[in-house]
């Protein structure tokens, strides 16, 4: 039924686009559910689906009047219609049969039985019919007179227009135009059930001062009193000639005094609601009204024009007027000694007028609070500052009321909120408990004399609600309607220091990059190249100049490098993410992610294959795990702002055998994609956003379509995972909070994780979670507890299950076995990574034996009896469930950058040196880590000795360290510097060492003189700190890059500044890594504006050069390359910030280092044919 409305209202919104008229009446035949019929006016039409769409075709009765109502009959063809003069139109299929009349006025409302109809019009009628309509069988007038005596409250007036009409268990439910419904017993009796106010806004509430009443006052220009007791029904009621908007009793409850629309104002008898006394000095709405405390002495009436008035209510005089308000008055308070007002505006001012003469006053907001006020009603002030929200424009608070205890401040809002704030309410934002009341704005909240009720009325829905209020202590263990607040105090939650850098990490798209080193100075392409007259070199045509660069293939032909492919990677993203380690093929291959590429490794072969589809950093990754879809892998990446252009972030679906891009899903998250999660089925796919409202969105991936989003929360959501056995439930954890959602058609509802009945549990950040049977829900926690969750409500608290935060849980409902990871020290109780039983009561530890202490686990997955570990130390561990034995699948550097790689002379084998104090040896045939050195600090570059028995390292610390490759142990280590070394090389005759620092030098060290490393000399008058360096074939030059974008050449090792460019031309170098100099002007390229070109690498052919750059491109040019923006080949994978680039020996394998992505890449060189 639901898609043939819709697919209707479609056809509506095209058929009568522009059209003013109005349907009141759509139905579905219930015989046939490919006909329905709309009323409306002037219009009756008979539908029926043809194909895809519907055809409709007018009632053929002449001239069409306007239906208010219409039901089908007793077979598939008759219909009835009610007109707006009173007649019943008999139909079949189209054509009408006779008319027959029914009421005095409009057929509001009609109701098919068995065997006839009741009908219901304007003029309080109910009439029983046959089923021909040929004879009235009964009559019910809704009168007054004939109420049964269990009524609950009074008929506003006899025979009301009657709107709605039900029929069952032998009664009839009767909605009139004046918001009651009536029970209209067959026999004859008729029972008042409810009660509203009518059309028009409900702004005027007042409870009384010792009774459970309330009075409320409408723009439908009534007065009514409400009994808040049990049986809550309206004890009177009195017209007015005009609406009102606010009412007050006086101290002793005896009066009531009403503020109408027109200016004037009331004060009638509280029992009878007959005048005493009436005033009109104003012409605009009277806004507030209020009583002064004690005898009430004084009425202050407040009113749109910007005027208080202050009345002697004993003389029946005005006696004062405040002025000086720039808008109109909203909200009114009287302090104890009924000796001043404090009044709000609309123009967001707190003014003070003393009474009752209505003179202003200036009063610090110190003073303001020391003053004992009667009532607080009003939103602005200091004690009340925190009950506007952070965007206060959209959800304009209209009104509050303190507690008469004071402990409690409830305020309504323009959303249809209201909200209970501890009082007083000082600093921005405060918590509260939010309870979803009324459908439009709140535009009263008053509490009632012992505290007990909070009455609310709304403005657009007309409806009265009253609050049972639970003092905090004797709150009964029960489901609440409240929401807790997404504000929350900064002391709850914990601390974590991985967590807080996870929650603050600042994701920047690799296009938005800027320069890695802090560089000044012209950019190569953008300096002038005519040299000056003395630098310009002589013009000889005696000796052809010498290569460039030595090669290391003399006598053989050289070929260039056409094309490089990616073969290996180093290095896995564990510091930032979590649950990014899955097992595929019942455990035959592993996935996992760095950077921007998917990895698939083979356990068997050791084989990586690569997924290179993303445009930037992958954030997350999930595994379907229907049937249906094997081997179908997820991943979120990187984006800039969500505005779905290129940059945006986006979401791919591929398979993971085949690397075969199925779905790019281009998202409206900006900054990134933080979770990705399969439904139950496989068909849904659910994403959480790096917005700042941390976005939820519900995709349908194989079509590529948006099923539903909507607003996560205001922190940071770590986790979202759909129940395994759902494609409408998930759960959310992040920062001080749980959500638990259903998909309901295309809507998002959550409700808050309870905590209250468990006695002393906090709201803690939440970092994991897993599902059981049962619909129970586990969440890691950041202080190390998990948390159970039976549906939405706190169960039981299991504590510390690790001694750290819970980073990650897995489970599957085979066999329900829950495995935790977290950060743990090992122990012999205890460690990282544990096995819990289905319920979490006993666990077993593993001690994860690698060679170092693994203290922090963020991915688990689970297989046959064997566990798949990624660690915060970018390692991937595969562990038996039986043996406990570890077997490291996966090595990488932990903290970045890396920004010293060496390859050795001779073979496939290299060093890398990074920010995490180790220098790593990998074999490149092996695809493994060889050996790794603790060094204690940060390590900035490497290099083998040219025989490659020796390495140098350069620290970050400015100490320089040489390890004998053999044993690795310490050959000579000297510190001259106090920053960084950037570059280290030895001379290809072994005899000296070039060590270049931020200092802006390069000191000479000659190694023939032992393991003392004294220093002989050094290079000066350096521009900037040094990049990188090149000794020449013959050992007797240095060439320096600069950060001034600035090319020198030295002297070895006198440390003299070569000028003369034609001993520089005639220069043949060992190696060119240098970024700087004519020859290679062509790698620099014209979007550089923020960004540089890196590190560089000339090949041992000479014949090509490739190029790291601050965007995270491997380029690929010819060398020499002296023309600007030379043609390129470029390679992507890498995140931001390449740091280094080295060609192994042999030219067969280029190494690059990345920055941000702490990971080693290894691409394999295709050579063009002999």
């Amino acid at each position: 039924m639901y898609f043939c409305a819709m697919e209707l209202m479609q056809c509506f919104q095209s058929f009568f686009r522009g059209s003013k008229d109005k349907i009141f009446v759509i139905k579905i035949n219930p015989y046939c559910s490919d006909k329905l019929i709309t009323a409306g006016v002037k219009h009756m039409k008979f539908w029926h689906k043809a194909g895809g769409g519907l055809i409709g075709r007018k009632g053929n009765m002449g001239k069409t009047e306007t239906m208010m109502c219409a039901v089908y009959g007793w077979t598939e063809e008759m219909v009835f219609s009610g007109t707006c003069t009173g007649d019943i139109c008999i139909w079949r299929d189209m054509f009408l049969v006779k008319t027959v009349k029914a009421h005095d006025g409009p057929v509001f409302s009609m109701h098919a039985l068995e065997k006839g109809f009741v009908t219901g019009g304007k003029d309080g009628i109910v009439a029983l019919w046959d089923d021909t309509f040929e004879r009235c069988l009964k009559t019910y007038a809704i009168k007054r007179a004939v109420l049964a005596p269990g009524s609950k409250g009074l008929l506003l007036e006899d025979n009301p227009s009657i709107r709605a009409i039900s029929l069952g268990h032998g009664y009839i439910l009767v909605g009139t135009k004046n918001g009651e419904i009536l029970e209209v017993d067959k026999s004859g009796p008729i029972t008042l059930l409810v009660q509203g106010h009518m059309e028009g806004e409900v702004w005027g509430l007042a409870t009384h001062p010792h009774l459970p009443l309330c009075a409320t006052v409408s723009d439908d220009k009534t007065l009514r009193i409400w009994d808040l007791s049990p049986s809550h029904c309206m004890l009177a009621v009195r017209k007015l000639k005009k609406g009102g908007r606010c009412c007050c009793f006086s101290p002793e409850g005896k009066a009531l005094a009403v503020g109408l629309n027109d200016g004037s104002f009331l004060i009638v008898n509280a029992d009878t609601l007959e005048d005493l006394v009436s005033f009109q000095h104003r012409k605009d709405i009277i806004s507030d009204i209020r009583f002064s405390p004690g005898a009430g002495k004084y009425l202050a009436v407040a009113s749109v024009d910007s005027f208080v008035d202050i009345y002697n209510v004993m003389s029946s005089k005005r006696v004062g007027v405040c002025k000086g308000s720039l808008n109109y008055i909203t909200h009114l308070d009287w302090d104890k000694r009924g000796k001043l007002l404090q009044v709000n505006t609309g123009a967001k001012e707190q003014l003070f007028f003393e009474a009752p003469r209505g003179k202003k006053q200036t009063i610090p907001a110190t003073e303001v609070e020391k003053i004992d006020w009667s009532t607080w009603t009003c939103v602005l002030g200091t004690s009340c500052e925190g009950i506007w929200p952070v965007v206060s424009e959209v959800t304009e608070v209209t009104t509050a009321c303190l507690s008469n205890n004071r402990n409690v401040l409830a305020t309504g809002d323009d959303l249809g909120y209201v909200k209970l704030f501890r009082y007083p309410v000082k600093g921005k934002y405060a918590k509260f408990k939010r309870y979803v009341a009324h459908s439009t704005h709140v535009t009263n909240v008053r509490w009632t004399h012992d505290d007990g009720l909070l009455v609310t009325v709304g403005g657009g829905d007309t409806c009265l609600m009253i609050w049972t209020h639970e003092a905090e202590g004797h709150r009964e263990a029960r489901h609440c309607d409240s929401e807790e607040s997404d504000i929350e105090s900064e002391d709850d939650g914990g601390y974590d220091s991985d967590v807080t850098r996870e929650n603050e990490m600042n994701y920047t798209i690799k296009a938005l990059s800027t320069n890695v080193r802090p560089m000044t100075g012209v950019k190569p392409h953008l300096q002038l190249k005519e040299p000056s007259v003395d630098e310009r070199p002589p013009v000889s045509r005696a000796l052809p100049q010498p290569e460039k660069l030595q090669t290391n293939n003399v006598g053989k032909k050289k070929r260039p490098i056409e094309d490089l492919v990616l073969d290996l990677v180093f290095g896995y993203r564990g510091n930032d993410c979590r649950n990014n380690v899955h097992y595929l093929n019942e455990g035959t291959d592993i996935i996992y992610h760095t950077a921007s590429v998917g990895i698939v490794l083979n356990l068997t072969t050791a084989c990586q294959s690569f997924y290179i589809e993303h445009s930037d950093d992958i954030l997350c990754l999930t595994i379907n795990q229907h049937p249906k879809f094997p081997n179908v892998v997820a991943t979120g990446q990187v984006g800039d702002t969500g505005d779905m252009s290129a940059t945006s972030p986006s979401i791919h679906v591929w398979d993971a055998m085949n690397k075969q891009t199925l779905s790019v899903l281009r998202c409206f998250h900006s900054r990134g994609v933080c979770s990705v999660s399969f439904s139950a089925t496989g068909k849904l796919l659910l994403s959480v956003g790096l917005d700042p409202e941390h976005t939820i969105t519900i995709w349908k991936w194989q079509e590529g379509a948006k099923v539903a989003s909507r607003s996560g929360h205001t922190q940071r959501i770590f986790v979202a995972e759909f129940r395994p056995d759902s494609d409408t439930q998930f759960v959310s954890v992040g920062i001080k909070h749980v959500r638990f959602w259903t998909l309901a058609g295309r809507a998002l509802l959550c409700k808050k994780g309870v905590m209250s009945s468990i006695e002393d549990a906090r709201m803690q950040t939440m970092l994991s979670v897993a599902f059981g049977a049962n619909n129970l829900t586990f969440t890691g926690t950041i202080s190390g507890d998990v948390c159970v969750w039976k549906e939405h409500i706190l169960v039981r608290v299991v504590a510390k299950a690790h001694t750290g935060p819970v980073f990650t849980m897995y489970t599957t409902l085979r066999d329900g076995l829950i495995v935790t990871g977290g950060k743990e020290r090992p122990s012999k109780e205890g460690g990282a990574l544990k096995l819990w039983d289905q319920e979490l009561k006993r666990c077993r530890a593993f001690r994860l034996e690698t060679g170092q202490i693994i203290d922090c686990v963020r991915s688990v997955c689970r297989v046959k009896g064997k566990i798949l570990v990624g660690t915060r130390n970018a390692e991937i561990i595969e562990v038996g469930e039986k043996n406990a034995a570890c077997n490291i699948l996966v090595n990488g550097h932990m903290d970045g950058p890396i920004w010293g790689v060496g390859t050795h002379p001779t073979r496939d084998v290299f060093l890398s040196a990074a920010e995490d104090g180790t220098v790593r040896l990998w074999d490149i045939p092996e695809k493994k880590m060889l050996n790794k050195v603790n060094l204690g600090h940060p390590a900035r570059t490497v290099a083998y000795s040219p025989e490659g028995d020796m390495v140098a390292i350069g620290m970050k610390n400015g100490e320089f360290i040489i390890l004998l490759v053999t044993s690795l142990k310490i050959w000579g280590k000297k510190r001259d510097r106090r920053s960084p070394i950037q570059d280290i090389r030895f001379s290809p005759d072994s005899r000296y060492l070039a060590v270049g620092s931020s200092e802006s030098a390069v000191d000479f060290y000659d190694l023939t003189l032992g393991p003392q490393l004294n220093r002989i000399n050094c290079c000066r008058d350096i521009p900037s700190f040094v990049m990188q360096m090149d000794f020449s074939a013959d050992s007797c030059y240095v060439q320096i890059s600069t950060g001034a974008y600035k090319r020198l050449v030295y002297e070895v090792p006198s440390g003299k500044h070569v000028t003369e460019q034609s001993v520089i031309d005639r220069i043949t170098w060992a190696t060119w890594t240098s970024v700087l100099g004519d020859e290679v002007v062509g790698i620099w390229s014209r979007n550089t504006d923020k960004a540089d070109v890196t590190c560089a690498c000339v090949s041992h052919s000479g014949l090509n050069i490739v190029t790291g750059d601050d965007f995270g491109m491997v380029k690929l040019f010819d060398f020499p390359c002296p023309e600007k923006f030379a043609k390129h080949k470029r390679f992507l994978g890498h995140s931001a910030h390449l740091t280094n680039i080295r060609f192994t020996s042999g030219d067969r394998f280029v190494i690059s280092a990345g920055g941000d992505d702490r990971s080693l890449f290894v691409w394999r060189c295709i050579h063009a044919p002999h």
